[in-house]
């Protein structure tokens, strides 16, 4: 939160511009964060639009409510962009859909609402050989990593680092814990869109 606070405070001291992006506009009081009608950008939820979201809100005051549509993204960021959603007091609605690492910012909102229509996905996160790779071979010096192995020995205690902290978060939004345990049996090829009663009753939704 400290470094968030201090990110807070170089925007106001030390304004700059962001380039507009396509996955935000404003319509009243309600921001909306769309990350699939995109054109120009990558689909998704990445780094880059945690630094948009930080400076719309600094400079739109008024706003109340994160509309979202999402497919997902990166985790990191997610984590992240739902401390500002918190630290604002914002609302969240799903109008559209709001699967895999969107969830992290449905769950951030005061009053959390989906539109009737629209679809609410959990699965289990996932990191693809490839990157995994890239990851290994660019830190491996930093980090002393000897061989694939301590890699492999590194991984293992970060993947429970990461669960305990995704599990944390859930019930620090009041999820019901069984239900928190659920949001894992989805693999990450698969998607599990639980029915709106079972979304109330879990606490994901608040009405």
């Amino acid at each position: 939160m400290k470094y968030i606070l201090g990110i807070f405070l170089t925007f106001i001291f030390f304004p700059f511009n962001i380039l507009a992006s396509e996955k935000f506009s404003i319509d009243g009081n309600i921001l909306i964060y769309d990350t699939e009608n995109v054109q120009n950008e990558d689909p998704g939820i990445v780094w880059d639009d945690a630094d948009t979201l930080a400076t719309m809100l600094l400079e739109n005051k008024n706003i109340k409510i994160l509309q979202l549509n999402s497919g997902g993204g990166e985790i990191d960021p997610a984590f992240y962009m739902s401390d500002i959603i918190i630290d604002y007091g914002l609302d969240t609605n799903v109008i559209g859909s709001c699967e895999s690492a969107c969830t992290t910012l449905l769950l951030a909102g005061e009053k959390r609402t989906v539109q009737k229509g629209s679809w609410v996905g959990f699965h289990q996160s996932s990191w693809d050989a490839e990157s995994m790779k890239s990851w290994y071979l660019y830190y491996k010096e930093d980090d002393g990593w000897e061989d694939e192995f301590a890699f492999a020995e590194w991984l293992y205690t970060d993947t429970q680092v990461y669960i305990f902290k995704n599990f944390q978060y859930l019930l620090e939004r009041n999820v019901n814990p069984l239900f928190a345990i659920e949001t894992m049996k989805a693999k990450s090829d698969d998607m599990w869109y639980p029915r709106r009663k079972e979304l109330l009753a879990a606490n994901v939704i608040t009405e």
